[in-house]
């Protein structure tokens, strides 16, 4: 169980508020928002045309951005990486770490990784802190 400082908890209410969809965790860094949304939220967190999410990105005034949540590590992983096609994914385990190495397509590593690299940055923290797991992103 994480848990959640102050403003986690209302940057949490204030996504719950304007876009009805149900958080399930949030993390915050200099540049961006990231939230876990309940699986099947996604579009209730997006909204109609995006309406919720540009409501919530003026709000917040950073980038956000938005996961939907699975208990499999594989989806969740998949689910990061939204709209980026993973073409595998290989989970290491030793001893007591575990690395997920992420294959995508070269001519997708660039949206993998993210403006400034805050999606692989945001998605490394996501995963550490749900499952307990690295991230490493690899491109052929």
């Amino acid at each position: 169980m994480v848990e959640l400082s102050n403003d986690e908890m209302k940057c949490i209410a204030s996504f719950e508020s304007v876009t009805g969809a149900t958080v399930k965790d949030c993390l915050i860094t200099d540049e961006a928002v990231a939230f876990i949304v309940k699986e099947g939220d996604l579009g209730r967190a997006i909204g109609r045309k995006g309406a919720n999410i540009t409501r919530v990105r003026q709000m917040f005034a950073r980038q956000v951005l938005v996961f939907e949540d699975s208990e499999n590590i594989e989806q969740f992983i998949r689910n990061l990486f939204g709209s980026v096609p993973v073409k595998n994914i290989n989970i290491h385990e030793k001893m007591e770490s575990k690395v997920a190495y992420v294959l995508v397509d070269g001519a997708d590593r660039g949206a993998a990784i993210g403006k400034d690299g805050n999606r692989i940055k945001l998605g490394r923290a996501i995963l550490q802190r749900r499952f307990g797991c690295d991230l490493r992103l690899v491109s052929k």
